[in-house]
């Protein structure tokens, strides 16, 4: 009973991130931006990606409480690869925030910003697929348990 609840938690969590980082990216940035601009949609971004690495660290938090059961290969991967890159988006964030004046809602160093903005969209990217394949993996590591 334990394992499903484990297996459940992390289903419950990681579909939560990764349902939300995708829909606030396909749907909520590109329509904050048609309604407010780049700019205020940016600093709406701001927020809530404080929310979604909140959110992916809880998330990390639950899928290694799974993997101390279910060690297989594919999920010890993309567990460490999307802790990675939790850990990169931190510190970017940090430097992201530091170019901003939230008080004027601008950016001091606009070319700094947007190079440092790229690297972010990388680094969530590759999350993004980590997270994909670690809910395959996990879809697939259920039936293995079931099987043995």
């Amino acid at each position: 009973m334990l394992h499903r609840i484990r297996r459940f938690v992390g289903w419950v969590s990681l579909t939560l991130w990764w349902g939300g980082l995708t829909f606030y990216s396909l749907v909520v940035v590109p329509i904050g931006s048609e309604v407010f601009g780049t700019t205020a949609q940016g600093f709406v971004t701001q927020r809530v990606t404080h929310w979604l690495n909140g959110i992916g660290l809880i998330t990390l938090v639950f899928l290694l409480w799974n993997l101390t059961a279910v060690r297989r290969r594919l999920l010890i991967a993309t567990w460490l690869l999307m802790a990675g890159c939790l850990a990169g988006l931190v510190v970017l964030h940090g430097s992201l925030d530091a170019l901003l004046d939230p008080q004027s809602q601008s950016v001091y160093d606009a070319e700094r910003f947007y190079n440092l903005h790229r690297v972010y969209l990388l680094v969530t990217a590759v999350q993004w697929l980590a997270g994909l394949a670690h809910l395959w993996g996990l879809f697939h590591s259920g039936e293995r348990v079931a099987a043995e």
